[in-house]
């Protein structure tokens, strides 16, 4: 225990895309003071994204931005209530031809946080139990190419870029024909981090033993914090993608910045912007998630951030121009709140 112990301290340290975010965040905040001091406001980013809560820094609904994206591009969803019956879940989901496995989802999380893969009607019955707050049930998009795009325009301008593009790189493990699940897990820097977590959920025997050369996925949800490996794309940006997303983003109105997590067939496919299915849309709170790529630098990813709030403070001085407001302080603290109370 000792060993393992000493192992994930070497990993945290030595690689900072597992630091903790104050620390990455640090100089960032101290920008954004400067910027709010410049712009008069400290709000002046939810007017990035206008008819986003907060421009989507905090406490946005990913069903609000989704509604607006053509049915075409994006999951069977649908969005429910806490404390809704089971047997009116089943019926709505019959009448979607919604099918397990489901992806179950808060409509204001972020990060990963209550984000589950059912397979059973047992396991959506227990979500149902233990779900406090809005949330969606979406069809499970069984693409093995996803990626995160971040993209912005600037406003009155035809068409934007793409700055930031991640591949998500899912955790596994291989077999080697003598070694145990746990062994494997425990043996793998990123899945070590996580190991109490990968080794309490439904489907994962500690003791079992793989054929060698068989993989085993170990979580489906393709979020940093759940061991998901985050791997510099942007070398796959082109123009068919850019015009995929300037169309994209017309739908929704007012958007001009933003990242959207996406699913595809393969990677040639989402080149050519070919089956492309959105599963959320992402606002001001979106980084552009390639400088976790465990190569980046951390000056490098800071550098990055502190363009990308320049970004935003650019957009939002242009939307102040042709009318739009910053949040009041009323409406700020409101929906902080609301953020705070569903954590």
């Amino acid at each position: 225990m000792r060993r393992r112990n000493r192992s994930t301290l070497y990993t945290k340290l030595f690689h900072w895309e597992y630091w903790p975010t104050w620390i990455i965040y640090f100089p960032v905040f101290l920008y954004y003071l400067l910027l709010s001091l410049k712009a008069r406001n400290f709000f002046f980013f939810s007017m990035a994204n206008p008819e986003m809560e907060m421009g989507g820094l905090y406490n946005c609904s990913k069903n609000k931005q989704l509604k607006k994206i053509p049915s075409a591009f994006k999951p069977r969803t649908l969005y429910l209530k806490p404390n809704t019956q089971l047997q009116e879940v089943l019926i709505r989901l019959s009448s979607l031809n919604l099918n397990f496995p489901l992806i179950a989802k808060p409509d204001r999380g972020e990060r990963g946080v209550g984000v589950s893969l059912l397979h059973s009607y047992k396991q959506l019955k227990k979500y149902l139990h233990q779900t406090r707050v809005d949330f969606l049930i979406q069809e499970y998009i069984d693409s093995p190419f996803e990626a995160g795009v971040f993209y912005y325009r600037i406003p009155g301008q035809s068409t934007g870029t793409i700055p930031s593009l991640v591949v998500k790189s899912f955790l596994t493990i291989r077999g080697d024909g003598y070694s145990t699940v746990k062994e494997l897990i425990l043996q793998k820097p990123r899945a070590r981090l996580i190991a109490t977590k990968l080794l309490a959920q439904e489907g994962i025997n500690p003791d079992e033993i793989l054929p060698g050369g068989i993989e085993k996925l170990l979580e489906p949800i393709g979020n940093h914090n759940r061991g998901t490996k985050f791997m510099d794309g942007n070398h796959l940006c082109n123009e068919d993608l850019i015009y995929f997303f300037d169309a994209l983003s017309y739908h929704i109105p007012n958007f001009y910045y933003g990242r959207f997590d996406l699913k595809a067939a393969s990677e040639e496919d989402f080149k050519k912007g070919w089956g492309i299915k959105i599963l959320e849309v992402n606002g001001v709170n979106a980084e552009p998630a390639h400088i976790y790529d465990p190569n980046a630098k951390f000056w490098k990813g800071v550098r990055t951030l502190l363009h990308h709030w320049k970004v935003i403070y650019a957009i939002s001085m242009e939307n102040k121009e042709r009318g739009f407001k910053p949040a009041s302080f009323g409406a700020a603290w409101r929906h902080f709140k609301e953020w705070k109370n569903q954590k």
